[in-house]
């Protein structure tokens, strides 16, 4: 039985591939019992006119969450470490969330920018009075902070760690990025663009951990974009129009250009800055942080 021993556990311990499969399936498991003892019709009725609202991001976020915080906490305690090891303690956080949410707000505002003046888009008021204005910022923001932190938690947090300890982080990263583009296929309304678009977006944001040494940049650098696509330029989001938003970006031309119903990332236009992005990234984070002296 020793070959069984050897493929179960090596230097570290229990091997990396044991350690995510486990991970992967508590989260699985947690996922659909969140989705069993939620009634659909209370989820539907967050939704307005069929419309995104931030009440049902919120919930929906909570759904990916929670069993994502409880995955890492039983694999954490397993492992005798601290929950927050993940990803979630280090220096300056919320220096880093602003930096991440600062790269985030000039991509994709650059991105609806370059749309808007290459006639790919229009950018009109999106016609709330000024106290609906303050609650839709404030109920945007909260769900856009939860969007980035579950999502990040979810791929870039225990995860990504727990493969850069088996393979690498380069194998970690594109692991993570594939699975990351590949989540956004069950979007109604997604296109190939918009689904690479993620992939690439996942590598940045992967990068940012490694060069931070924290999740707080990649959260920061998530929310931002989700919050200007979302509240700020009422952008479609896969397929779907966003209630209660400052502006509303409608799409001109073909789709490979303009995004159409994916949005500002389904644009050819979106891969061009992305890459550029990346180049950046790569430049600025390939490297761990020096550790505290």
């Amino acid at each position: 039985m020793g070959w069984l021993a050897q493929a179960w556990t090596g230097v570290g311990g229990v091997r990396a591939g044991w350690r995510v499969g486990a991970f992967l399936v508590l989260v699985v498991v947690l996922v659909f019992a969140w989705v069993f003892v939620t009634p659909r019709g209370f989820v539907l009725g967050l939704m307005s006119d069929g419309r995104l609202g931030p009440g049902f991001i919120v919930f929906n976020e909570l759904a990916v969450l929670v069993p994502v915080a409880a995955a890492t906490a039983v694999m954490t305690w397993a492992e005798g470490r601290s929950f927050f090891s993940c990803g979630l303690g280090g220096a300056r956080p919320l220096r880093r969330l602003l930096g991440g949410a600062g790269w985030g707000l000039a991509l994709i505002g650059g991105l609806i920018l370059l749309l808007v003046a290459t006639g790919h888009a229009s950018l009109v008021w999106g016609g709330l009075g000024a106290q609906s204005v303050v609650w839709y910022a404030l109920a945007w923001g909260a769900a856009s902070l939860l969007t980035g932190l579950a999502e990040e938690l979810a791929l870039r947090g225990y995860l990504l760690q727990t493969l850069e300890r088996g393979l690498g982080f380069w194998p970690a990263l594109v692991i993570t990025s594939v699975m990351f583009g590949a989540l956004h296929m069950s979007n109604t309304g997604e296109g190939v663009i918009g689904i690479v678009a993620a992939g690439m977006g996942g590598a940045i944001m992967a990068l940012g951990v490694r060069g931070t040494g924290a999740l707080w940049w990649s959260i920061g650098l998530h929310s931002a974009w989700d919050y200007t696509e979302n509240f700020l330029a009422g952008t479609p989001d896969s397929g779907q129009i966003c209630v209660g938003t400052l502006l509303r970006l409608t799409p001109h031309g073909v789709s490979w250009l303009s995004g159409g119903a994916t949005g500002p990332e389904g644009s050819i236009f979106a891969l061009a800055l992305l890459a550029a992005a990346l180049a950046l990234a790569v430049r600025a984070f390939a490297h761990p942080p020096a550790p505290a002296v």
